[in-house]
Order: C-alpha cells, then sequence, then structure tokens
C-alpha cells in the first residue's frame, strides 16, 4: 500500500477508535474475514490486500453519525434507522476524492456494501453484477461478523448458526441467499473454516 493511502487509513482508523472501540473491531474483523474468503476465491495478492483494506473502512461513514445512535445499546426505532442509512454516502464522500486504487475501492465498498444482489439493499438499489465486486464480498463478510459479534440486546451467535442463516436464510426478507452474488456465496460456503479462524483471530 502507498503512502497516501496508509496514511489515510491511519487517520481514518484513529478517528474510528476515537468515535466507537466496537465500530473500529467491526471494522478490523471485517477485514480479516475478507482475507480468508479472497484466499478461497483465488483473488490474487495484490488485490486481496487492496480489498481486506478497502473492507477495513466499509463502515468509516459511521464516524460522523451522531454517538447516541453509534453507541445506542438497544435496537435502533425507525427514525435512528433511516439515519443510520447515511452512512453508506457519509463513507463515500469521505474516501471519493483520492486517486489511490486502494481507497478508489473502498470508497465503493464503503457506498455499495448494503446493496443486494436481488436489488433489495440501500443506497440505490443495485442489483446483480451492477454492484461492485468489493462490494458484493465487502457485504457477506459484514454480515457474518455482524452476527458473530455480542451487541448489547442479543448474544453473539456461533460460527455454524450464522453460516446456517447467510447459506439457509433466517426465515424473513431480511436475511436470505438471494441478497448474496451466487458465486460469493459458494466461495464462502468453501471458505467456512478459513472464515471461521479469521474471526476467532480478531477476538
Amino acid at each position: 500500500m502507498n503512502k497516501v493511502a496508509t496514511s489515510v487509513h491511519n487517520c481514518l482508523i484513529a478517528l474510528e477508535e476515537m468515535r466507537s472501540a466496537t465500530l473500529r473491531n467491526h471494522d478490523a474483523g471485517v477485514a480479516a474475514i475478507c482475507a480468508a474468503l479472497c484466499r478461497g476465491m483465488g483473488i490474487q495478492s495484490g488485490l486481496a490486500v487492496k480489498l481486506s483494506f478497502a473492507a477495513g473502512m466499509h463502515d468509516i461513514g459511521k464516524v460522523v453519525i451522531p454517538d447516541a445512535i453509534i453507541n445506542k445499546p438497544a435496537p435502533l426505532n425507525t427514525t435512528e434507522q433511516k439515519v443510520m442509512r447515511r452512512h453508506p454516502m457519509m463513507g463515500f464522500n469521505i474516501l471519493r476524492n483520492f486517486g489511490d486504487d486502494a481507497l478508489k475501492l473502498a470508497a465503493n465498498a464503503a457506498l455499495y456494501h448494503h446493496e443486494c444482489w436481488d436489488g433489495s439493499g440501500y443506497p440505490t438499489r443495485l442489483s446483480g453484477t451492477a454492484i461492485p465486486l468489493e462490494a458484493r464480498i465487502v457485504a457477506i463478510c459484514d454480515v457474518y461478523h455482524a452476527l458473530r459479534e455480542p451487541r448489547s440486546y442479543r448474544a453473539a451467535l456461533s460460527h455454524d448458526d450464522v453460516m446456517g442463516m447467510i447459506l439457509g436464510g433466517d426465515g424473513s426478507d431480511r436475511l436470505h441467499p438471494g441478497k448474496f452474488d451466487p458465486a460469493v456465496l459458494d466461495s464462502f460456503r468453501a471458505s467456512a473454516h478459513g472464515i471461521q479462524d479469521a474471526f476467532e483471530s480478531t477476538l
């Protein structure tokens, strides 16, 4: 990674840590899982490093979300959810003006990681391959890590439970296999042990 990307990354990490240790731990965990998934997908090492780097900043837009929302010890209400859903665009705005390739990937990951393969995501309701590959990869890593980490209002879920929910759905429209790129989903399934190891390495 070049000096510009490294400097930006280090500054944003410091800012995340000041705002929320949970937020920083989540981004770092998603980066580790992304690296494991990239290995399983056979992505060449230089690109894999950039994708993991991008994954580590996918939620950077949350640094400008009010503390009462990002640190709320309970599920968000409808109004708070609307505010939280601004974070992809905010993250993109933070990262988009750098010419570095790794930071361009990071900007795309930030903007599109809540888009879904079936077109049901946000903020722009892209679908299929219209969603950049980096965001399709980060999306599934993000869901896995979010379900594995404990929240103040629920316990952490086990690896097997989370894999079952991602691969088979949770019985609702919120989480089902159609949300994810089928090829990425297949690689995620095949990389299950590596994904688990990557998550546990960040604990």
